[in-house]
Protein backbone atom coordinates (compact mmCIF):
# COMPACT_ATOMS: atom_id res chain seq x y z
CA UNK A 1 0.00 0.00 0.00
CA UNK A 2 2.08 2.87 -1.25
CA UNK A 3 -0.80 5.29 -1.49
CA UNK A 4 -0.41 8.91 -0.49
CA UNK A 5 -3.38 8.74 1.90
CA UNK A 6 -2.68 5.27 3.36
CA UNK A 7 -3.14 5.83 7.13
CA UNK A 8 -0.66 3.19 8.35
CA UNK A 9 3.00 2.30 8.11
CA UNK A 10 3.24 0.37 4.81
CA UNK A 11 6.19 -1.64 6.14
CA UNK A 12 3.78 -3.38 8.53
CA UNK A 13 1.36 -4.42 5.75
CA UNK A 14 1.35 -8.05 4.59
CA UNK A 15 -0.22 -8.96 1.27
CA UNK A 16 -2.69 -11.87 1.35
CA UNK A 17 -4.47 -11.41 -1.99
CA UNK A 18 -7.65 -13.35 -1.40
CA UNK A 19 -10.19 -13.09 0.12
CA UNK A 20 -8.80 -9.75 1.40
CA UNK A 21 -5.92 -7.74 0.01
CA UNK A 22 -3.87 -7.83 3.16
CA UNK A 23 -3.38 -7.45 6.88
CA UNK A 24 -1.96 -4.39 8.61
CA UNK A 25 -0.13 -5.06 11.88
CA UNK A 26 -0.15 -2.12 14.29
CA UNK A 27 1.07 -2.06 17.89
CA UNK A 28 -2.48 -1.74 19.25
CA UNK A 29 -4.55 -3.49 16.56
CA UNK A 30 -4.60 -5.73 13.51
CA UNK A 31 -6.52 -4.47 10.48
CA UNK A 32 -7.88 -6.50 7.58
CA UNK A 33 -7.44 -4.28 4.50
CA UNK A 34 -9.31 -4.41 1.22
CA UNK A 35 -8.55 -1.79 -1.44
CA UNK A 36 -11.39 -0.75 -3.71
CA UNK A 37 -11.40 1.64 -6.65
CA UNK A 38 -14.20 3.48 -8.36
CA UNK A 39 -17.57 1.88 -7.76
CA UNK A 40 -16.26 -1.58 -6.83
CA UNK A 41 -17.83 -3.16 -3.76
CA UNK A 42 -17.05 -5.92 -1.28
CA UNK A 43 -17.75 -9.44 -2.49
CA UNK A 44 -20.16 -11.67 -0.58
CA UNK A 45 -17.21 -13.45 1.07
CA UNK A 46 -15.59 -10.14 2.03
CA UNK A 47 -18.87 -8.99 3.62
CA UNK A 48 -18.96 -12.26 5.60
CA UNK A 49 -15.40 -11.66 6.84
CA UNK A 50 -16.25 -8.08 7.78
CA UNK A 51 -19.26 -9.32 9.78
CA UNK A 52 -17.08 -11.88 11.61
CA UNK A 53 -14.56 -9.20 12.55
CA UNK A 54 -17.27 -6.78 13.66
CA UNK A 55 -18.91 -9.60 15.66
CA UNK A 56 -15.60 -10.25 17.45
CA UNK A 57 -15.40 -13.75 15.98
CA UNK A 58 -11.66 -13.51 15.25
CA UNK A 59 -9.28 -15.74 17.21
CA UNK A 60 -5.58 -16.50 17.47
CA UNK A 61 -4.56 -20.12 17.47
CA UNK A 62 -1.15 -21.69 17.81
CA UNK A 63 -0.90 -25.12 16.20
CA UNK A 64 2.16 -27.12 17.17
CA UNK A 65 3.55 -29.45 14.53
CA UNK A 66 5.88 -32.06 15.93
Amino acid sequence: PFLKDYPYNPEEFRFVGSPVDGIQFEKDKIVFVEFKTGSSQLSARQREIKALVEGKKVHFEEIAIR
